[in-house]
């Protein structure tokens, strides 16, 4: 490629170093471009001569096309954090568990067991709350669908107690549980997730009375439709999955109240990550779950 043809975004290969995998330009100085490489976990920017690349067949990485914005770093472009390759994750991950998601200490040991207890929970709601009872509550019994929602979240330890009282709380009031539960149940009956179905949903977690403590917050916000359907929707608990997204690289858009964009970019993270992982067989977003937190933010 002559030195006009470089842009910023486009991919390139090395072919010296393959094991670098693609990598994606992010600043063009006369003759050199800096590029950051999805298979290196150096934070900053390689400075590269430009007759040392080749643009890449393909133009679309899903981990290259997610970077964060990046900053200045002793006068090169880096990351705003440091970062582990997938290979890096996926190792530390089976440090733990050597045979990944069908170990059996991550299936069901009662210590360090990170799936048993999170699907027990998904088969509670199933029990209780599925196949359309969740509505049907909703429009009888508000009592015993508020009681079994706080059953099926005291299952896991995912939300931090004083959320789990804070939801407790204002679940207890009539007039902010009724659109709350509504909003929720348009969310599980969707056939896809998009911002029609969502944003509504954030609104009415954000509208819920928060007495004794937060409560607009995204574990409140993500853990029923989680232990629902784990296997289309994600748990959101900031510190640990920003944690995780920084460490992989990935432009999560955090804002602190629930919001469609950050949630979107939740699952975007979560498919990518899916179907990176499918050597090691993941069945649903529980495994994918387990897997930022034992390998990311652990």
């Amino acid at each position: 490629m002559s030195s006009d043809e470089w842009q910023i975004g486009t991919l390139v290969v090395n072919p010296a170093k393959p094991v670098w995998g693609p990598g994606k330009v992010v600043k063009i100085v006369p003759g050199r471009v800096y590029v950051v490489w999805r298979d290196l976990p150096e934070r900053e920017a390689k400075l590269m001569v430009t007759s040392a690349l080749q643009r890449a067949v393909g133009q679309n990485d899903p981990v290259l096309d997610n970077l964060p914005p990046l900053i200045e770093k002793d006068g090169r472009p880096a990351l705003p954090k440091d970062r582990v390759t997938f290979e890096q994750a996926v190792s530390a991950f089976q440090a733990k568990f050597p045979r990944g998601f069908e170990d059996p200490a991550y299936i069901d040991d009662p210590k360090v067991g990170e799936r048993q207890y999170k699907w027990l929970a998904h088969e509670y709601y199933l029990e209780r709350l599925g196949g359309g009872k969740l509505r049907e509550l909703l429009e009888t019994d508000l009592r015993t669908l508020v009681q079994e929602v706080e059953r099926c979240v005291g299952k896991v330890n995912l939300v931090y107690p004083i959320e789990a009282a804070s939801l407790r709380d204002a679940l207890r009031v009539e007039d902010a549980a009724r659109p709350f539960f509504a909003k929720l149940a348009e969310l599980l009956e969707a056939e896809q997730i998009t911002e029609r179905v969502f944003a509504p949903y954030a609104e009415a977690v954000c509208g819920l009375p928060a007495e004794r403590g937060r409560v607009a917050t995204w574990p409140v916000a993500t853990i029923v439709p989680f232990l629902a359907q784990p296997d289309r929707h994600m748990f959101l608990k900031p510190d640990l999955t920003k944690k995780a997204a920084d460490s992989l690289g990935f432009h999560l858009n955090y804002r602190p109240h629930p919001n469609w964009l950050t949630y979107r970019s939740l699952l975007q993270m979560a498919e990518i990550y899916r179907e990176k992982l499918s050597p090691l067989k993941p069945r649903d977003l529980i495994d994918v779950q387990s897997f930022f937190w034992v390998a990311c933010a652990g």
